[in-house]
C-alpha cells in the first residue's frame, strides 16, 4: 500500500498555471463547449442506460411480455389446471396468435 501512496502523492500535486498571455481558457470563454456539454453528457449517460437495458432483456432469454410465451404458458397452466375448458382454451389461443 505504501508503494502505490508515494507516486500518487508525488503526482497529485498542484497542476501549474502556464504564464503565458493565454487568458481564461486560453481565450475559449464559456463558448460553445460550456453550452453543448451538458447535452453531451445527457446523451452519453442516456445510451449508457439504454445498453445497460438492453443488456438485461436480452440476457432473459426473451421471456419479456413481447414474446408472448408467458401468457401461451399461463393459458396452458389454467387448462391443466381445469380453471378454463377446451373451447375457452381455443378461442383464448386463436386470439393469443393473432
Amino acid at each position: 500500500m505504501i508503494r502505490l501512496s508515494i507516486p500518487a502523492a508525488l503526482l497529485a500535486g498542484p497542476a501549474y498555471a502556464d504564464a503565458g498571455d493565454y487568458g481564461h481558457m486560453m481565450d475559449w470563454g464559456y463558448g460553445m463547449g460550456m453550452m453543448f456539454g451538458p447535452i453531451l453528457w445527457i446523451i452519453v449517460i442516456g445510451l449508457v442506460v439504454a445498453g445497460v437495458v438492453w443488456f438485461v432483456r436480452s440476457s432473459e432469454g426473451g421471456s419479456g411480455p413481447g414474446t408472448g410465451s408467458g401468457a401461451r404458458a399461463e393459458l396452458d397452466m389454467r387448462l391443466a389446471k381445469g380453471e378454463i375448458d377446451a373451447e375457452d382454451y381455443t378461442a383464448r389461443k386463436k386470439l393469443l396468435n393473432g
